[in-house]
């Protein structure tokens, strides 16, 4: 029998905590194989319509703006002590939440995705769908879901 072998694993991450929470998950295994972990913050495209179709010349210079927020919220994310002493590597990428992320795992070669779930159910699982189903479903590699949370 091969032995399971981990050495890049990926952990996308939105900042939220239901995302942290996956975090750790993805810091233990990381330190268990001595693995690499990648962190991954997708920013997806907002529409912004309006009764001509175009988006406000206020709205032009959003996505430069979510990126420095990303930015800033990664650098804090890296600062954390449980992320301390582990080798990381941080990227930002634009697009639809799961295909980023597939993507992102077929090129960097990696062995495992982190990801969160949010726990959507019923309508509001059908309006916004699921990014963890969808990379469940496409991911070239395993994939670990993380469901939130539950309060008692």
């Amino acid at each position: 029998m091969n032995k399971l072998t981990i050495r890049r694993i990926l952990a996308p991450t939105d900042f939220s905590d239901h995302s942290c929470q996956a975090l750790s998950y993805a810091r233990t295994f990381a330190e268990r194989w001595d693995a690499d972990l990648h962190l991954l913050n997708v920013i997806e495209p907002t529409v912004f319509p309006t009764e001509a179709g175009l988006t406000p010349m206020g709205m032009i210079n959003l996505d430069s703006e979510l990126s420095v927020a990303a930015e800033r919220a990664m650098s804090e994310l890296l600062k954390r002590d449980e992320l301390q002493g582990l080798r990381t590597t941080t990227a930002i990428a634009h697009g639809r939440a799961s295909s980023a992320i597939i993507d992102y795992a077929r090129v960097h070669e990696i062995d495992l995705i982190v990801i969160a779930t949010h726990g959507r159910t019923g309508l509001e699982h059908f309006i916004f769908g699921s990014t963890a189903e969808r990379v469940v479903r496409e991911s070239p590699c395993p994939v670990l879901t993380v469901r939130p949370r539950r309060e008692p």
